[in-house]
Order: structure tokens, then C-alpha cells, then sequence
């Protein structure tokens, strides 16, 4: 995988120099979880049932991902950048080309806060980047999402 070049690095700066807020829906949020580690995943899931959010479904693959997607069609994917059967950016992609027409936040989750992963991340389409494990929610009221794990 190449490094960002120039023309993504100047993306990556217009992105956050921007500042402005994710536009709130007052539609259900429907949260679709992509992580292999099914540990994660379901402590993920549950903090989310326990927050009122109900309609949260998990895929430990990209390819379910995929498939779950189609007819969940999800406001809200959290999605591992390391999957075991394809790369969280390159599963970023194909939702965003299977779904051209729909608009949803997309979220990456990882074990590392390195600063290249970050920017990869925003050049790839994510709009944050979360540090597992995921503790709270609080990254859905639009504000930053760069957590340090707890």
C-alpha cells in the first residue's frame, strides 16, 4: 500500500480544517459492526443495545459485511481496518460503490493511533478513527472521534 501523496494529503487537510459538524437525522440509527474479533464485536454490540440503540447488527467478515449491508442498509458502520478476509479500507470502497445512493458514517476502529493510519483513514472515506476497545458512545454526538484506549 503506497503512502498518502500529495493530492491526498491535501484532502486530508481540507477535511480538517473544515471543522463542521456530521448533519444529525432524526431517523433510527441503525449501526452495522465489522470486527473478526468476535470478543470486541459483541462487547461493542451490547454497549450499544445497553445505550438504546437497538438496531445494531454485526458481521465478522467483509464479505458478511457486505451481504448484511445490502438489506440492513446501516447510518452507521464501525468498521475494523484489519479484517481476516480483506482489508477494512478495501471493504470501505466496495460499500461505498454497492451503495451509491445511500448516505452512512463510516468509522474506523484499530489498535493503533499512529498518525499515518489516521490520514490513511480520512483519505479512504472514514470520517473517524476509533482506538478498540470502543468504551462510549460518545463519538456518535458528532464529536471527535480519535480516542485513546481506555
Amino acid at each position: 500500500m503506497r503512502p498518502p501523496g500529495l493530492k491526498e494529503a491535501r484532502q486530508l487537510e481540507a477535511w480538517e480544517g473544515e471543522g463542521g459538524q456530521p448533519a444529525r437525522s432524526t431517523a433510527p440509527l441503525r449501526t452495522l459492526i465489522v470486527d473478526s474479533d468476535i470478543k470486541s464485536s459483541h462487547s461493542l454490540e451490547l454497549l450499544f443495545m445497553a445505550s438504546g440503540y437497538s438496531q445494531t447488527r454485526v458481521a465478522y467478515s467483509g464479505h458478511a459485511a457486505l451481504a448484511i449491508a445490502e438489506d440492513f442498509q446501516p447510518s452507521v458502520v464501525l468498521l475494523a481496518v484489519a479484517l481476516l478476509d480483506m482489508s477494512g479500507y478495501e471493504l470501505a470502497r466496495l460499500l461505498h460503490a454497492s451503495t451509491p445512493n445511500r448516505d452512512f458514517r463510516l468509522i474506523a476502529m484499530t489498535s493503533s493511533l499512529a498518525h499515518v493510519d489516521r490520514q490513511l483513514a480520512r483519505v479512504r472515506g472514514f470520517e473517524g478513527y476509533l482506538c478498540k476497545p470502543v468504551v462510549d458512545l460518545e463519538f456518535l454526538n458528532g464529536s471527535a472521534v480519535h480516542s485513546e484506549p481506555a
